[in-house]
């Protein structure tokens, strides 16, 4: 979920989930099928068993010429009819027909003395900053915001490496809607504007810009998981270590089948730590994509009470929780969420529509599961700052083991604490180990290791380094090979 201002209202969400054809055709979502039924058009992304340019061929000589490849789905968003819906239903280079839904977004040594919001202490960033032997600031590591864009502000100075927009309807990087820009500063302000007062957790980490989003909150499904394999793909150039979604599906959807955990997880296994929003739908709603995948570091959200100490912190009302349809309990960790003031878009809907929200002109008092999510990026970006090599699921692995546990339902194992993670020696093993990954990942597997039959394999042990969506042959993949039973 997105941000919810705080005092109430504007939940920001996404995706699909669906609901299988007949064996002999391709999988087609519940969506697309009422659409299909109710003569309508719809947004989707046509997933191909064989070669993608096939299918691009075969889009083309229906004359559909506005696509976009989604090669992380080995598939292309486009607009289908009624009549070809039908058509490419029973396409033998088809695999399955996505909708493509529209996302919504779930809302030197630093000088600690002005502080004056509780949010980094909480996590023990603070500690971290104003060791003035070696001060941890999240120096040179970069977390890209899969977000509504992210505006200038003095907060974020020209650490802003890279820019890039990934929503075919609109065009610019800027952030006309406010709530990537608000992620960013929870992630690395450095206190500017402020004279100090606000400052987010890693000040100096680098931010990406990967925008998603429509300027209202919107984005469809194909151009986040092309924001992610944008990430992957350019990782090292911009040394991308972090990925921060503080969005979440709208719809129920197995992490096994959903193509939203199919991005998150390739991000994953190829080395970017991914941190996600837990929703805002309160207990027993651990059921949406991202949050409901098991590789994650998923963020449910806490009040607390503007006060660094712990002891009169409550789990903030909204903070989704519970175990999801596969049996994992979520979420993770928690920080952080409501009342937190930091960074504002200027002229972004959230200063014209909010203007009570809003602290000065430089800032905005937001509240949601969204803003605790960036709280733990930060977190995550000061610990790989002191440990480079480290792996996603190693240090989830060590977070987990050295937070502060809460004696409440649905804080997982708690707020992470920076500083005592940094301290801890050694890592922890591997978080993943035992997890099985989400099933277009599995058919990624196939088709680089050229098999027909998933082999019994331990996937906490398989090296995804050398594999990529555009470098194995898909025309002898069987699809078949995996449950799609959801």
């Amino acid at each position: 979920m997105a941000a919810l201002l705080t005092a109430g209202g504007l939940a920001l969400a996404i995706v699909p989930a669906p609901a299988w054809a007949a064996s002999n055709e391709a999988h087609v979502d519940r969506q697309v099928l009422r659409a299909m039924q109710a003569g309508q058009s719809i947004h989707v992304i046509v997933v191909a068993r064989g070669d993608l340019n096939v299918l691009q061929a075969d889009l083309r000589r229906t004359g559909l010429k506005h696509s976009v490849r989604v090669p992380i789905a080995h598939g292309i968003a486009v607009e289908l009819t009624p009549a070809l819906i039908d058509h490419f239903r029973i396409d033998a280079n088809v695999a399955r027909l996505v909708y493509d839904a529209p996302v919504r977004l779930s809302d030197t040594p630093f000088n600690p003395t002005v502080l004056a919001t509780a949010y980094p202490a909480v996590v023990d960033a603070v500690t971290t900053w104003s060791n003035p032997a070696a001060p941890t600031t999240g120096q040179g590591i970069g977390v890209a915001v899969i977000d509504s864009g992210i505006a200038s502000h003095p907060d974020l100075g020209n650490r802003i490496l890279a820019n890039q927009d990934f929503n075919p309807n609109v065009t610019g990087t800027d952030d006309a809607y406010g709530h990537g820009t608000a992620v960013a500063g929870i992630i690395a302000g450095d206190g500017t504007a402020s004279l100090g007062q606000y400052i987010g957790v890693a000040p100096q980490a680098s931010l990406i810009n990967l925008r998603v989003n429509d300027g209202t909150g919107g984005a469809p499904t194909s151009a986040i998981m092309n924001a992610i394999l944008w990430a992957v793909i350019n990782k090292n150039t911009y040394n991308i270590r972090v990925l921060n979604l503080s969005l979440q599906a709208s719809v129920q959807e197995s992490y096994r089948t959903s193509p939203i955990d199919a991005a998150v997880e390739y991000a994953w296994l190829k080395g970017l730590v991914v941190v996600v929003a837990a929703g805002n739908s309160g207990p027993d709603s651990a059921l949406y994509a991202p949050a409901n995948d098991p590789y994650v570091i998923t963020v449910g959200a806490t009040d607390d009470q503007g006060t660094a100490s712990t002891a009169d912190d409550a789990l903030a009302s909204f903070s989704s929780y519970g175990v999801t349809q596969d049996g994992f309990t979520k979420p993770d960790v928690v920080a952080p969420g409501r009342r937190i003031i930091t960074t504002l878009a200027p002229n972004s809907s959230f200063a014209l529509n909010y203007p009570s929200f809003m602290v000065g002109t430089q800032y905005i008092q937001l509240t949601g599961t969204s803003v605790a999510a960036p709280v733990v990026s930060g977190a995550a970006a000061l610990y790989i700052e002191s440990n480079p090599t480290v792996r996603p699921g190693q240090l989830k692995g060590v977070l987990l083991a050295t937070t502060n546990h809460l004696a409440m339902t649905g804080t997982g194992a708690g707020y992470p604490d920076a500083a005592r993670a940094i301290a801890y020696p050694g890592l922890l093993g591997n978080a993943d180990h035992g997890l099985d990954p989400n099933n277009y990942l599995k058919v990624l597997y196939l088709a680089a290791h050229d098999l027909t039959t998933l082999p019994l394999v331990s996937w906490d042990t398989v090296s995804w380094d050398s594999v990529a969506w555009d470098n194995v042959s898909w025309d002898s993949v069987s699809w078949d090979a995996v449950s799609w039973s959801n």
